[in-house]
């Protein structure tokens, strides 16, 4: 018996596409290509932006560990009427202190943040030569956040937002309210009418940004 017309018609459209004229369901090779070119495109653009937000957000963190570094000294000077000695280079009236120095660093964080070099707190601060001659009030001017420090060679170090440990504090040690050229960055070119300044400079094995305390102002 033949089929009916409208029993064919029905048959016919629930055929699949695939078996209609060979057409094939899918995207085609130049569809691809086209998503594939678009989302090339908006990457381009969002990469750089995303980067460039994480660049900001890291040199904000940076400025603020050098604003916390310089408010500390001047506090600690307003109680003591002097600075204290980290053991630092002193040049020209000015005293350099090396943050990436082992020693540079356990005197800064005894003196200013009552603390060992791993951010750990003395029990008995009383007992350490540094704060007993330093800092007698005991008084704590800087807050170490264990978040700031790392430890690429197993001894732990403050690092910038970008990961720079190589953080340099240069204090006007003579009072005259300048820190001198020679003791600063080379493109500074000048004396600064400052008495303290923070900068991270770069090194050979290294590519972080040099950022300066004085650049904020």
């Amino acid at each position: 018996m033949r089929a009916s017309l409208p029993t064919m018609k029905r048959a016919f459209r629930q055929l699949p596409r695939d078996s209609i004229g060979g057409v094939k369901g899918g995207f085609t090779l130049i569809e691809v290509i086209t998503v594939i070119s678009i989302l090339i495109i908006l990457a381009g653009i969002l990469i750089p932006s995303i980067l460039s937000v994480q660049n900001r957000a890291k040199r904000a963190q940076t400025e603020a560990l050098f604003g916390r570094i310089v408010n500390a000294l001047t506090l600690y000077y307003q109680d003591h009427g002097g600075y204290p000695d980290f053991t630092g280079n002193s040049s020209n009236g000015d005293v350099i202190v090396d943050l990436n120095n082992s020693e540079h660093w356990r005197a800064f964080t005894e003196i200013l943040a009552l603390s060992r070099p791993d951010g750990s707190a003395f029990e008995n601060p009383e007992n350490e030569p540094l704060i007993n001659k330093f800092n007698l009030k005991r008084k704590r001017y800087f807050d170490l956040q264990l978040k700031e420090l790392a430890s690429p060679g197993g001894t732990p170090e403050l690092v910038d937002g970008f990961g720079n440990p190589n953080i340099v504090v240069v204090i006007d040690a003579d009072l005259d309210l300048r820190i001198r050229e020679d003791n600063l960055p080379r493109s500074v070119g000048r004396d600064l009418r400052q008495p303290i300044v923070v900068y991270t400079r770069n090194t050979a094995r290294s590519n972080f940004p040099e950022i300066a305390s004085w650049d904020s102002y």
